[in-house]
């Protein structure tokens, strides 16, 4: 290790970090480079954890962001399984475990989250899993391959991927949730009546308005206990239930943290030379003008590859209409811009008609859409629409199925 410092020391080890370093290099970027991890492998995707390599479809390597080759290429020195136990944005030094302190010129915190893990009693039982890494998905593709019965908590994106891709592999999935519907976050009823009809199809069993209060097994977990004193047979649960952005080891760097770190549209922390992206980053959206925090591929993806501008010196920063996906049982559902401050939802189609739309509105303005099977082409409008903050048309409501919703937008 260098113990004259780094240039650019970036600390976490997923997309957005290796986005980050690529998009440094090829802004010109000429600094000394490190990447501290947690993690035993290189960046990599985390969608497949859910799904695709969840189900073996995909190995381990397949999911790399960038191949070994590249951090040698780039200059780069990576330390994985290397855990940060404060940083000192005074003294422009990190410190590890162990107590070894790194100076750097720069800092990007790109920690991302933690899961949150059961409460409940016997939530630490063998067999009890939450998923973010890829060890954690092997783990849950092991006990899946042994096990023949699986209890799922939580129907968010984790949760209801994890259902159908177990559902996939031919295990019985039962799926547990709070709330009386799927993908509640979507604020969009008749989606979540779609949706239930798809998982009840796909023969998994939904237990909704309910919670699990207990864990039971002598040393790895056997049942399942609810709320409604219903008792589930499980040989592994997984639990979907949030992540906390992972800012322990910031707790006494006097950054401005309020769910994550605050940054500003460059990126930039409240201390010099300090920037956070990703799950980890609570940034400033110019399109709706306030601070938010978005747990998405796609966000580390686009927020990696601007950070890595801006560490260079060269023009970056967040300006774009924000959209992630999910992938439930062949299904892609996107949602671009805001939902979360809608007044009104216009939907037309269906998830099993392969097409669907739906127009998120606060004040007749288009905030937000949710869509099925729409072109890129489509897309692209909605995004230039949400961005003009575009009225739409009281016309709109009469629209019939997707296409003539999506004609009615400005």
């Amino acid at each position: 290790m260098r113990t004259q410092g780094y240039d650019i020391l970036v600390v976490g080890g997923g997309l957005s970090s290796a986005r980050a370093i690529r998009s440094y290099r090829e802004a010109g970027g000429t600094g000394a480079l490190a990447l501290f991890s947690r993690d035993d492998m290189l960046p990599y995707h985390r969608p497949p954890l859910s799904k695709r390599y969840l189900r073996g479809e995909q190995e381990r390597e397949a999911a790399l962001v960038e191949p070994d080759s590249f951090y040698a290429e780039q200059g780069v020195d990576v330390f994985l399984e290397t855990t940060v136990e404060r940083a000192d944005p005074g003294r422009h030094e990190i410190e590890l475990v162990g107590g070894r302190r790194v100076r750097y010129g720069k800092l990007l915190l790109a920690s991302g989250a933690t899961p949150r893990r059961p409460s409940a009693p016997g939530g630490d039982l063998e067999g009890v899993f939450t998923l973010r890494t890829m060890d954690d998905s092997t783990a849950i593709r092991d006990a899946a391959r042994a096990g023949r019965r699986a209890v799922v908590l939580g129907a968010g994106f984790i949760g209801m991927e994890v259902a159908a891709s177990l559902r996939h592999g031919g295990l019985e999935v039962t799926l547990i949730n709070r709330g009386g519907g799927l993908f509640e976050l979507l604020g969009a009823p008749e989606l979540e009546r779609q949706l239930v009809s798809l998982y009840e199809r796909n023969e998994v069993q939904l237990v909704l308005s309910d919670e699990a209060v207990a864990f039971h097994g002598a040393s790895r977990v056997e049942t399942v206990e609810t709320k409604t004193r219903r008792s589930l047979p499980a040989d592994l649960v997984v639990a979907g239930l949030g992540v906390e952005p992972a800012v322990g080891f910031l707790e006494s760097s006097g950054l401005h943290l309020d769910n994550g770190v605050v940054v500003d549209e460059r990126f930039a922390a409240s201390a010099p030379d300090v920037y956070a992206v990703g799950d980890v980053a609570r940034f400033w959206d110019p399109v709706f003008e306030r601070h938010r925090r978005i747990e998405h591929w796609s966000n580390a993806n686009l927020q990696g590859a601007e950070v890595g501008k801006v560490l260079a010196g060269a023009h970056g920063g967040y300006d774009a209409v924000s959209s992630f996906f999910t992938e439930i049982f062949g299904i892609t559902l996107k949602v671009l811009g805001e939902i979360g401050d809608h007044d009104e939802l216009i939907l037309r189609g269906s998830i099993d008609d392969g097409g669907l739309l739906g127009l998120y509105l606060q004040g007749r303005r288009l905030i937000g859409a949710l869509a099925v099977g729409q072109d890129e082409a489509v897309e692209e409008r909605l995004k230039g629409a949400i961005r003009a903050r575009a009225d739409v048309p009281d016309t709109a409501s009469k629209a019939d199925s997707p296409a003539g919703l999506a004609e009615a937008v400005p």
